[in-house]
């Protein structure tokens, strides 16, 4: 007999890391989303959503990721019953922190477990996957895997779907901030929009040895390789402009002791790694507050550390 209610958390992610754009994702210990899925007799999806920014978050299941991936996954495996969705955000919208893949995922992992469908982390990934469409107008699974999968994710291959999941050192810490500015409506799609079609193999070349250098740090628990390798020669030059304050930041947190700094996700968060053997995370999150606010602009900054995958709270 399927459950008649499940509630979720669901962590907040930091695509890309540097050079694995559509490739690596990291799962943060926080912030984190939580969602409550019940089943109801009325055929049909209806969504709420209540905290962080909630009145910027369309509530119509084709515009939801939430929504998209519930509508999928009925369809998908004839799940005969209404569903509502409680979305209560924990994770800022449209900052680069995975918070539309946070809604997605849960929703996927909350239905396997309320109908006991007993799919594999792969087909939950490509269903969640299907949510991302509706943000960012491709099912990219970067955020997603993480959301899923926790630590440190490497998407080997789209076709067949192929993930290698990293536990991260427990002496990785890392930090967040991000501008208090307006961001357009399909953010990430327009993120995307930037990314160059034609790259110079010298590029090409750097990126495959830092996204070398930072698989190989996460397999050696290497805190300091992580943060060196966390360099896009490729993607981040193109979508650095539109963060305020972006050199300003990273010098700041490198000066401040971070190992590495990068744009997460599409932006316009920034992440930095930090060892706590060798530098303080929150100072490194002041100093990179203070680089956005030598470019004009508040800031929200925060240390945290990598953390789970999405979970069951009742």
């Amino acid at each position: 007999m399927p459950l008649s209610k499940v509630t979720l958390k669901a962590p907040a992610t930091s695509a890309n890391v540097g050079p694995g754009f559509d490739v690596f994702g990291l799962a943060l210990e926080y912030p984190t989303d939580k969602v409550t899925l019940t089943r109801g007799k009325n055929r049909g999806i209806k969504i709420k959503v209540s905290g962080l920014q909630a009145e910027t978050i369309s509530t119509l299941p084709d515009r939801n990721t939430a929504g998209v991936v519930a509508k999928y996954m009925m369809q998908e495996f004839s799940l005969k019953t209404g569903l509502a969705i409680r979305i209560e955000k924990g994770i800022w919208p449209s900052k680069g922190l995975g918070s539309s893949a946070a809604s997605a995922a849960a929703v996927a992992y909350g239905l396997n477990h309320m109908f006991a469908l007993k799919l594999t982390k792969e087909q939950l990934i490509r269903a969640a996957a299907k949510g991302e469409a509706a943000s960012a107008g491709s099912e990219h699974a970067d955020n997603v895997s993480a959301t899923i999968c926790g630590d440190f994710v490497v998407l080997r291959s789209y076709d067949p779907l192929e993930i290698v999941n990293f536990k991260a050192p427990t002496d990785m810490e890392v930090c967040v901030a991000f501008p208090h500015m307006m961001t357009p409506r399909h953010k990430t799609a327009k993120a995307r929009s930037v990314v160059p079609k034609m790259v110079p193999i010298k590029k090409i070349v750097r990126n495959v040895g830092n996204a070398a250098g930072m698989v190989s740090g996460f397999a050696l628990g290497d805190v300091d390789l992580i943060g060196k390798s966390m360099i896009d020669a490729i993607v981040e030059p193109a979508r650095s402009s539109s963060i305020p304050g972006y050199h300003e930041v990273k010098e700041n947190a490198l000066q401040a002791g971070a190992c590495g700094v990068t744009i997460s996700g599409a932006g316009p968060a920034m992440l930095a790694v930090v060892n706590r053997k060798s530098g303080n995370a929150a100072q490194v999150a002041a100093a990179m507050k203070e680089g956005f606010k030598s470019a004009g602009f508040e800031a929200t900054a925060f240390a945290t550390k990598p953390g789970a995958g999405v979970c069951l709270l009742e």
